[in-house]
């Protein structure tokens, strides 16, 4: 096995054998970690397996955290934990040229989200690394511009003009993603911070870009960029769909992620698309939807209570005490996250079915909302820069038609509501099917007005008609 990071991987094996645990984490997440370090005390043998950092993106850059957790500490403890680097495809544990088939009576996901690229006309031609990439080995001397405003991006931001860069962060939000991060480390920002950003291209060591200002015409700006450095991070959504579960857009995550309750247990989902019951599959961290640092902490506890009472090794009043001081904490913190996992739980309004929503905002198509023309241009499979040119033809064979136009107007509605859409398929590889199907299937929905699962598992036949 050859493993980088979670989406750098390639799988090899010399030789099978068999693996039991009780708990098999997935990922070394600090959510995953905790769970495990909490369901020692109830005697449970955890086996944690990761590729990448320990602690994932939490441990890397220099810039101070909102939250006052002691990472380092958790690590250290985790040392005392049954871990190891290796690769679980959903069924199989990559581990030294081994392949384990791993038996376990629960399973959690502690394998957070991943750094995305971000797209714009001839990106697949620029300068550009993951946050997470950069921060392993941070160069000095560069003119850097790094894209995204949430707190991984500004810390990533703080940490590279700490090596001797020249900074700028962009971002096409309005608003500041971060503003209670801002606020705290604002005093140490000695660079620009640009909001509201498309950029045009990057042309002979300059990224050309437009400030959208409300006024009649746009201020068009360049800045010299030896590097752009994207800080957008999407959930990795793959052990979920290898075990078969679904996923959906999540406006607020800006990703797709499966149905689970506030527990974090994974709830399988019938074909009328209501949450029918629960599993052994569990998700903390990113995947659970939790940012801050504190949130995945106490989810972690809270999860170990909650297999331990599935068990009979903990009270079940507990659980549901330590549950509501959890949304207690999220209502007052982060009360979208408390509504997003209400809907992901009870469903939408209480209905049991998740309504996906359409894509109203795609922080890693920083280009926002391009032209027809320039969509041969866009990268939408990062892995191996697919572009999206490639889906357009195939979606006007499919529809018959001659040209295809893309216009979110009265007019267009019933157009696009009736076109028919091809599944995506990048391949079988890590990377593929970690960001690809994620990544193509949000910026496809906002480039088409279309909801992003449909490029996944296909278009409810009823909107089906003949466009020929």
């Amino acid at each position: 096995m050859s493993c980088l990071s979670p989406i750098k991987c390639k799988l090899e094996a010399s030789r099978e054998d068999e693996l039991n645990t009780d708990v098999l984490v997935v990922g070394s997440g600090l959510g995953g970690i905790v769970a495990a370090l909490e369901l020692k005390k109830y005697g449970y043998n955890s086996k944690i397996v990761y590729v990448g950092a320990l602690g994932g993106h939490h441990v890397l850059g220099e810039a101070p955290r909102y939250s006052n957790v002691d990472i380092e500490s958790i690590i250290n403890k985790a040392k005392d934990l049954d871990i190891s680097k290796g690769f679980f495809d959903g069924m199989y544990i990559y581990q030294n040229r081994v392949r384990y088939r791993v038996r376990y009576k629960h399973i959690i996901l502690a394998t957070g989200g991943v750094d995305v690229p971000i797209t714009f006309p001839g990106s697949y031609s620029a300068p550009q690394k993951t946050a997470e990439e950069i921060l392993l080995q941070p160069p000095s001397g560069l003119n850097v511009v790094v894209w995204g405003t949430t707190e991984w991006g500004l810390r990533t931001a703080l940490t590279l003009r700490n090596h001797g860069n020249d900074v700028v962060v962009m971002d096409n939000s309005a608003y500041f993603r971060d503003s209670k991060y801002y606020e705290l480390i604002k005093t140490r920002v000695d660079f620009p911070v640009i909001t509201a950003v498309r950029i045009r291209e990057f042309k002979k060591g300059e990224l050309v870009f437009e400030v959208v200002t409300g006024k009649k015409e746009n201020e068009v700006k360049k800045v010299k960029a030896d590097l752009i450095v994207s800080a957008v991070r999407i959930v990795n959504p793959y052990i979920p769909m290898k075990l078969g579960f679904k996923v959906y857009y999540s406006f607020e995550l800006n990703s797709l992620v499966p149905r689970r309750s506030n527990y974090g247990e994974l709830l399988i989902v019938d074909e009328r698309g209501k949450a029918v019951g629960g599993s052994n599959v569990y998700a903390t961290g990113h995947l659970y939807g939790a940012v801050r640092e504190g949130h995945i902490i106490e989810q972690g506890k809270l999860l170990a209570k909650y297999i331990a009472a599935k068990d009979g090794v903990e009270a079940s009043e507990n659980v549901k005490d330590a549950l509501d001081k959890f949304l207690v904490m999220l209502t007052i913190e982060a009360n979208w996250l408390y509504n997003l996992g209400n809907r992901l739980e009870r469903g939408t309004d209480g209905t049991g079915r998740y309504v996906e929503p359409n894509v109203i905002d795609v922080p890693h198509w920083a280009s926002f909302w391009p032209q027809i023309e320039e969509a041969e241009d866009i990268v939408i499979c990062p892995c191996n820069n697919a572009r999206i040119n490639d889906v357009l033809k195939e979606i006007k064979q499919l529809n018959r038609m001659k040209e295809l136009k893309v216009k979110i107007t009265h007019e267009e509605t019933e157009l696009l509501r009736q076109l028919k859409l091809p599944k995506l398929s990048f391949g079988d590889d890590v990377c593929a099917e970690s960001v690809c199907l994620t990544y193509a299937s949000i910026i496809l929905g906002g480039f088409l007005a279309q909801r992003p699962g449909y490029f996944i598992y296909g278009k409810p036949q009823m909107l089906y008609s003949d466009t020929s």
